[in-house]
């Protein structure tokens, strides 16, 4: 099970610190020179044309930041897309204008969005969920803040994802502009301690079809 939350917050810790230092030294070398240099004007231009040691310098680190940040990106980036060769909850999603269908095949239930009341996504806490995704018109997208996780949805194309729900209290909305009514697709995510998630999926309700 990969926690996104977590991945993507590893990310952000190291990219955050590393973006901080390059600003200071940035900042640094551009106050030390309005400094060094304020109110010179009899001071000749250096007739050295060549520094190979800070160069190479420069070069070196460079060249270890690019390859640091793009190593940890794509690990981070394959763990959070590996899909589970099985995984106790599947979820069909089907996005449309301007509502959100979440079908549950296992259990032959359905949550629909109506015309204002958003759809409600159900999922058991602590258990990878996978997610099958299309779109029946444009483009929109699966975006849930607090996992920090995003996904595109395509007409005639599957989207395969995985999830995990270690708490309660998400919401989700659509990304992606959509149209006229694009702000009012969102969902909210009921997250259930696995034996409740058992009962609501026994009783096997169904909702109406996406119009």
């Amino acid at each position: 099970m990969v926690d996104t939350r977590d991945e993507f917050r590893s990310l952000f810790d190291l990219y955050v610190p590393l973006a901080l230092v390059v600003f200071a030294i940035v900042v640094g070398l551009i106050l030390f020179a309005l400094i060094r240099f304020r109110g010179r004007t009899d001071r000749l231009p250096s007739r050295r044309t060549e520094a190979p040691a800070l160069e190479i310098v420069f070069a070196v680190v460079l060249a270890a930041s690019v390859i640091l940040l793009t190593g940890r990106t794509f690990s981070v980036e394959s763990r959070v897309d590996r899909v589970a060769a099985k995984a106790p909850v599947h979820i069909d999603v089907v996005a449309s204008k301007w509502k959100w269908r979440f079908t549950y095949p296992q259990y032959g239930r359905s949550e629909v969005s109506g015309d204002i009341r958003p759809a409600t996504l159900v999922v058991p806490s602590g258990q990878t969920v996978e997610f099958r995704m299309r779109s029946l018109d444009v483009i929109h997208s699966f975006f849930v803040p607090k996992l920090r996780f995003k996904r595109d949805a395509f007409p005639e194309r599957t989207t395969e994802f995985d999830l995990v729900f270690h708490q309660p209290g998400f919401t989700g909305r659509c990304a992606e502009f959509c149209g006229l009514h694009h702000a009012d697709m969102r969902f909210n995510v009921e997250v259930l301690p696995p034996d409740e998630f058992a009962r609501w999926a026994a009783e096997g309700r169904t909702g109406a079809a996406p119009q």
